[in-house]
């Protein structure tokens, strides 16, 4: 029987969109792309998410490569406007408290920096009051679709694998949360995963 539903939260439960953010800054179109491509769209965006290496040093490597004037705004993007990357989906403060209220937990195990993740939580997430506990990546220094990231929710909560289902936009990671013994949804849109998981717990 499934008693505690997981969540991943970028593009479940919030939009990350660095793109409009830029713009919002009235930069060029042209500057806000070259920008993007070095920061939100680079691989190096994935460091933050690990939490390994000094947030500044992997902004500087971000920044090597575009012009003096990108870099200015590129520090102000990152010191000034990056929180505003964030907004949570009309419907996902209302999809958790339904949860809650029909008496399942509810985790959040998410790739993020953990420099956000503490400003988005406090600020941004609608959904963090009905939300029993979390494991973000920035703090553990270690990121799904990793074995490790998903044994340690389990032990950190004390939940059995087979009661829970971890809900992802990403399928290699609910394919690596499904190996370690968690059910799993791929999040394709709202409608068609809360109908899969209304199935899944016999909800009506």
């Amino acid at each position: 029987m499934i008693k505690n539903i997981i969540f991943d939260i970028g593009g479940v439960l919030v939009a990350f969109n660095p793109i409009k953010t830029l713009r919002e800054m009235g930069l060029p179109e042209d500057e806000v792309m070259e920008i993007a491509r070095h920061t939100s769209l680079s691989p190096l965006w994935t460091e933050f998410d690990r939490g390994v290496i000094n947030r500044e040093k992997v902004m500087e490597q971000m920044k090597e490569g575009l012009s003096p004037s990108y870099q200015v705004d590129a520090d102000r993007f990152f010191h000034e406007e990056i929180m505003k990357t964030v907004t949570s989906f009309d419907y996902s403060a209302d999809w958790v408290k339904s949860l809650k209220e029909r008496g399942y937990k509810v985790y959040l195990l998410t790739n993020y920096p953990d420099w956000m993740f503490d400003y988005h939580f406090e600020h941004t997430f609608t959904f963090a009051p009905f939300v029993d506990g979390q494991l973000v990546s920035g703090k553990e220094k270690i990121i799904k679709p990793n074995a490790e990231i998903y044994q340690a929710i389990l032990a950190k909560y004390n939940l059995n694998a087979e009661e829970c289902v971890f809900i992802d936009d990403r399928p290699e990671n609910v394919e690596a949360a499904q190996k370690q013994g968690i059910n799993g949804i791929i999040f394709t849109n709202y409608d068609e995963v809360t109908s899969k998981l209304n199935n899944l717990l016999n909800l009506k």
